[in-house]
């Protein structure tokens, strides 16, 4: 049954089926955590690949386990919550992680072309669905489950397109659309886009997609993603002009008056005065997101709570996020966070990238939770960082061939990748 995994192009196969269909989120079917059925067929496929064809010592691995060793034994200093289901999905998202990471690392699955091309297929399937949807909406339908469409959003043209709603949509966009372009400038070898460059010839129709779904999904996030995006085009020789036309783009954003505009505008400001409050005046929704980091850099650590956390689901169970009192850490504490982003920092991110900002900001994926998707956007960074750190080796722009994979389906490489 398991037979297409045992040679590389198998391998390569089920590495872009896991990529592709762990970040749709078709909600007849699939729902959040535990109860979304084809992210769990996923998961438990990855550990079954991940235990039977690339179990090898990685950086992933290892963290991995330190990680979910970790966990286990700061949750038992607080038995009564512990709950195995949490900790059991805590395995999984883990497991499918460093298995992913193995075939991308070690087992080497994708040439850089593959992978464009996968970034590509996935912004397009999302714009095709998000153009149906918002013509339904036009038409008055706003809720048709077998086209995804589940959310009466009363936002304009906005929607959900495949994902759960427009804030996780325009996080999913955000992030594929830079590690296209990302993967695009390594394999020209020239250095970073213009502005231009990325609205003309073959990466045109891929920028208007995405323009198109940002402006249009009716997410506020979606625009505070752009705003982080255009820190792209700066750089030590443009600086002196590129920031004042930022500059100048959001103080004309800010008078536009346009409702996700002026939210996404509102928040930033908001964010620079560090206070609560603000941020909550500003956008309910974002102080949700932006408070557990303001609560943290006032977190007591003389506490050893602080150090160890309150135990599994404390922030679930308190409503925490409702409340806007949480950290970053309360249920595992401050040493697990540590873990969580030398986990990030090793294996994902480069931490003197626009995906380390992305991180920090909350509006890609990283790890230390049991959010899905923040995983599967932390395994498009994974991809992102591979390349990178093979940009000068010739073999990733290659195209697969039936004698290279028969090689590489061999190979039983243990350097720590």
């Amino acid at each position: 049954m398991f037979d297409i995994f045992k040679g590389q192009r198998g391998l390569t196969l089920f590495a872009t089926i896991l990529l592709v269909f762990y970040g749709i989120y078709y909600m007849p079917i699939d729902s959040f955590a535990m109860n979304a059925p084809i992210k769990m067929a996923l998961m438990v496929s990855s550990i079954f690949v991940l235990l039977f064809y690339s179990l090898k010592a990685s950086k992933a691995l290892i963290i991995g386990v330190i990680y979910l060793i970790y966990q286990y034994i700061v949750a038992s200093f607080h038995p009564e919550s512990f709950r195995w289901n949490t900790y059991i999905y805590s395995i999984l998202l883990v497991l499918t992680y460093v298995s992913f990471y193995n075939l991308v690392f070690i087992e080497k699955v994708f040439k850089i072309e593959h992978f464009i091309r996968i970034c590509k297929w996935f912004i397009t399937l999302y714009f095709i669905f998000c153009v149906i949807q918002q013509v339904l909406i036009i038409m008055g339908i706003t809720y048709m489950p077998i086209l995804n469409l589940m959310l009466s959003l009363d936002r304009g043209l906005g929607c959900q397109s495949l994902s759960m709603e427009p804030s996780t949509f325009g996080r999913f966009m955000l992030v594929f659309y830079y590690a296209y372009v990302k993967c695009q400038e390594y394999k020209r070898d020239e250095g970073p886009f213009t502005l231009s460059e990325l609205f003309s010839g073959e990466h045109k129709w891929v920028s208007i997609m995405f323009l198109w779904m940002m402006t249009t999904m009716g997410s506020g996030t979606a625009y505070v993603c752009l705003i982080l995006f255009s820190l792209y085009f700066v750089r030590w020789h443009n600086w002196y002009y590129i920031v004042p036309f930022i500059i100048i783009g959001y103080i004309t954003i800010q008078a536009s008056g346009f409702e996700q505009l002026d939210r996404a505008t509102s928040v930033i400001n908001a964010t620079t005065t560090l206070e609560k409050e603000n941020i909550q005046e500003a956008d309910g929704s974002a102080a949700a997101r932006i408070s557990p980091i303001i609560n943290s850099l006032n977190a007591d650590f003389s506490k050893k709570e602080t150090w160890f956390g309150y135990g599994i689901d404390y922030g679930r169970d308190h409503n925490t996020f409702v409340r806007q009192t949480g950290t970053l850490f309360d249920d595992y504490g401050f040493i697990f966070y540590l873990i969580s982003l030398l986990f990030a920092f090793s294996c994902a991110y480069n931490f003197w990238s626009l995906g380390c900002i992305f991180m920090f900001a909350g509006i890609a994926g990283g790890m230390g939770n049991n959010i899905q998707y923040a995983w599967e956007l932390a395994m498009v960074m994974t991809c992102v960082r591979y390349f990178y750190e093979n940009r000068y080796n010739p073999i990733i722009y290659e195209e697969n061939n039936d004698e290279e994979l028969e090689d590489e389906g061999t190979r039983t490489d243990l350097t720590l990748s």
